[in-house]
């Protein structure tokens, strides 16, 4: 077994015994999960709202419903990654049923919170790509979309984006390509 195997397989046991260890109790395993997947999770619900505190909400009431309902899962390979982008998509969802998600976008507007690290000529490039990459990813239909989102923003393998969508592998690299190509005539066309 070669290093890189080896370190993935490890992963793998390591994510395993820490679902195992959370879902009997353990706190502290929760919390290493947490720390694992609190970017991606982030990542993918600022893509869903496009407001930091909005975002950073969300993403804390994801894993609040996930540690109170994870002693509840079975115990058998709990895909972890999937199951959290499928309660970050419920939460997003009810963020948006409700009339939180507009106050949100305004208290960002007023308050922004520019990153001092970068120059303003940066900052202003950032936003201006990310705005047209909004746009663009507007005209994608929902399940091209939400296979992007998952994958690039969420940051989640092929494997954990199909257990998100309930789709095969293969299925979700068919998705990606149209999805990419797709996007990618829209950004030329705009």
């Amino acid at each position: 077994m070669s290093t890189h195997t080896a370190a993935v397989s490890d992963d793998a046991d390591d994510e395993e015994e820490l679902i195992r260890l959370a879902q009997a109790g353990d706190g502290a395993a929760f919390g290493r999960l947490y720390d694992r997947y609190l970017p991606s999770i982030y990542r993918y619900t600022y893509s869903k709202t496009s407001s930091r505190s909005a975002a950073e909400d969300l993403t804390s009431e994801t894993f609040l419903r996930a540690f109170r309902a994870i002693a509840r899962r079975p115990r058998a390979h709990l895909n972890f990654a999937a199951w959290l982008v499928t309660i970050a998509r419920n939460v997003v969802i009810d963020h948006h049923r409700s009339g939180w998600s507009r106050l949100a976008i305004v208290t960002d507007e007023v308050d922004p919170q520019i990153d001092d690290a970068i120059g303003p000529e940066q900052a202003a490039l950032a936003s201006v790509s990310e705005a047209s990459l909004r746009g663009a990813l507007t005209h994608l239909p929902d399940d091209q979309r939400e296979c992007l989102l998952l994958r690039f923003f969420a940051g989640l393998s092929i494997s954990e984006t199909a257990a998100a969508m309930d789709r095969t592998d293969g299925a979700v690299k068919q998705l990606q390509f149209r999805a990419t190509n797709r996007l990618r005539r829209v950004l030329q066309e705009g």
